[in-house]
């Protein structure tokens, strides 16, 4: 009897302990369509950027590197939806008469909220040089174009990812160069890096003021994480080897301290935390089933991390600060769509994000990505 009384006792306990956390589910919410032969694809397809939200509001904007309203040889799309997935496309990127795309095509490069409740991105292509464009979209669907890159000489200038900082402006680096760009299309060179970077590097602007990121360095297969002031003063803080490299732009945590995830499996490889003076320690180091070579790390309101793989068509994962994990789960092609690129905690404390194949799709149709929806029962966020 005693045996019998203390396994109750421990199951109850158990079963009391389980109550506080949900676990997490998946679930397709908006569906990329196509016509089964290709021809029309109203709200495009392959969508590749975080979707965005403003304020509390229940409403979505994601963008698509494919597709449109006109067909599927169009530019791209704009798409607004909702939490439950009504909604579609507000804004189409175009060809125009030469079959060119003046106003931009291939969104994606950058798509981030605005200081003045507009979004702005960057588009792969298009524009006056076809080397892209800058574009701000109101939450209506009007878009308007505020920037042709490449339009200096020797093209210092070319499209990158931008990070907002807490002066309004807007800040990336283009292969060696630092620069600040304004809301009205304002490009300025702040400093030469010692460095070339490439085009795909993130940004972030910790609590000190300092920008800092990580990422390969071009013709020399390294990685490095660094430091720059809002003036440009360049310091490097970490070196990765070739086998190391980041695999996901940086984040600053509740602790004080970044955050990131480096590619490939086993020693020296996963889930890292950096301090703001460059001390560096691998915390978790992730298996093929949990995912590997994250392209997100962020923090959630539970003050965990989360993490998105693409691996075996997609995996999302949590970890606590110290590295333990906690829960991992899988995507479904057929379901809730793979290849998962990014997310974010919504108003209503569910993750929202973007797969980047797959769906559930209705007769005739093919799904070629969706907005999908991760619950776990997480607070609202602050």
């Amino acid at each position: 009897m005693k045996h019998i009384a203390r396994f109750l006792s421990i199951f109850f306990l158990l079963s009391c302990a389980s109550w506080g956390q949900v676990l997490p589910k998946l679930t397709q919410v908006f569906a990329y369509l196509c016509s089964q032969d290709f021809q029309t694809c109203p709200n495009g397809f392959d969508p590749v950027a975080s979707p965005l939200q403003i304020g509390k509001t229940p409403f979505f904007y994601a963008v698509s590197f494919y597709g449109g309203q006109s067909g599927a040889s169009a530019g791209g799309t704009v798409v607004r939806t909702n939490t439950t997935g009504l909604g579609g496309a507000i804004y189409t990127f175009e060809p125009g008469p030469q079959n060119d795309f003046p106003d931009g095509n291939h969104p994606g490069v950058a798509f981030v909220s605005g200081p003045d409740g507009n979004f702005y991105g960057i588009t792969q292509k298009g524009g006056r040089f076809n080397w892209g464009v800058m574009f701000r979209l109101a939450p209506s669907g009007t878009v308007q174009k505020v920037y042709d890159f490449c339009s200096q000489s020797n093209c210092p200038d070319a499209g990158a990812p931008l990070t907002l900082a807490k002066d309004g402006n807007f800040y990336g680096i283009a292969s060696k160069v630092f620069f600040r760009m304004t809301t009205q299309g304002v490009w300025t060179q702040i400093a030469s890096l010692p460095v070339n970077l490439g085009l795909s590097t993130q940004l972030i602007q910790a609590n000190d003021g300092n920008f800092y990121g990580n990422n390969y360095i071009q013709n020399d297969g390294n990685g490095v994480a660094f430091r720059l002031s809002p003036s440009g003063q360049y310091s490097e803080l970490h070196r990765f080897d070739p086998n190391t490299i980041p695999s996901c732009p940086l984040i600053q945590a509740s602790d004080g301290n970044l955050y990131g995830a480096t590619i490939n499996l086993g020693p020296g490889t996963g889930v890292f935390r950096l301090s703001l003076s460059g001390n560096f320690l691998i915390i978790h180091e992730l298996t093929s089933q949990q995912g590997y070579n994250p392209s997100q790390i962020l923090q959630a309101s539970d003050g965990n991390l989360w993490g998105l793989t693409s691996i075996a068509g997609g995996t999302f994962f949590r970890i606590r600060l110290d590295g333990t994990l906690i829960d991992t789960g899988f995507f479904d092609c057929n379901r809730t769509g793979c290849l998962p690129q990014q997310m974010i905690q919504a108003s209503d404390g569910n993750f929202y994000g973007v797969a980047g194949a797959g769906g559930s799709a209705p007769p005739n149709q093919v799904a070629l990505g969706t907005v999908f929806k991760l619950n776990a029962g997480l607070p609202r966020p602050h």
